[in-house]
């Protein structure tokens, strides 16, 4: 294999790996998806490999992908080059997903003062999505108020990234949720947040931004 078959193939690997990661993919995931062993996955993404036109086009097909999207070389964004972004819709099930490989997300709610947002842990249970607070804070004693839950991920350098939004009531949590989830989330900024609260989405949407 010469230098610049070794060089394609390598950024394939990582066009490959890149992509895993902004769909919040695990090598297992997309091992169950392809039918592939995760090994193979891996050396695919790390190392020089020769790929059937089988595996590219299951690989195509679990990244949300054409084949010729994931073999089509472009360029690396830059201030001299213009980059044509594509916006389009995740479906609720690629949404949910996210949010369950993720760990720290976004609140906004109805403060005293005007709107609030804040970053916190949470965790799932089922559709619901769980975070602790302090028992004096404002959404600690909101019950059944709006709330939106937001969580992203974006490549800078790539112009690629996503954006989940989930709009819903707060409530506090019960105490068979409580002990479903009491393990699973905690916050990073410390102190004394021992009130779970309980987000009941309504409404879940999407957006994925492509700069190729």
């Amino acid at each position: 294999m010469d230098a610049q078959t070794n060089g394609r193939h390598s950024d394939l690997g990582t066009r490959i790996r890149h992509r895993r990661q902004s769909l919040g993919l695990t090598l297992a995931e997309v091992a169950i998806r392809t039918g592939l062993d995760t090994g193979r996955i891996d050396h695919i993404e790390t190392r020089p490999f020769a790929l059937t036109g089988a595996e590219l086009a299951r690989l195509a097909h679990a990244l949300d992908l054409t084949v010729t999207d994931l073999t089509s070389d472009r360029p690396k964004p830059d201030r001299r080059t213009p980059v044509a972004p594509a916006l389009d819709p995740m479906r609720k099930e690629e949404c949910r997903r996210l949010i369950e490989a993720g760990s720290v997300g976004r609140i906004a709610y109805h403060g005293v003062d005007g709107l609030v947002v804040i970053p916190v842990n949470y965790c799932t249970l089922g559709e619901l999505i769980v975070f602790r607070t302090a028992a004096d804070s404002a959404v600690a004693q909101y019950d059944l108020e709006p709330i939106v839950f937001e969580l992203d991920a974006f490549d800078e350098a790539m112009h690629d990234g996503w954006s989940v939004m989930v709009n819903g009531t707060v409530r506090p949590a019960v105490d068979t949720e409580i002990a479903s989830v009491h393990d699973r989330v905690e916050p990073w900024a410390g102190g004394t947040r021992d009130t779970y609260m309980v987000i009941d989405p309504h409404r879940t949407t999407g957006r994925r931004i492509r700069s190729w």
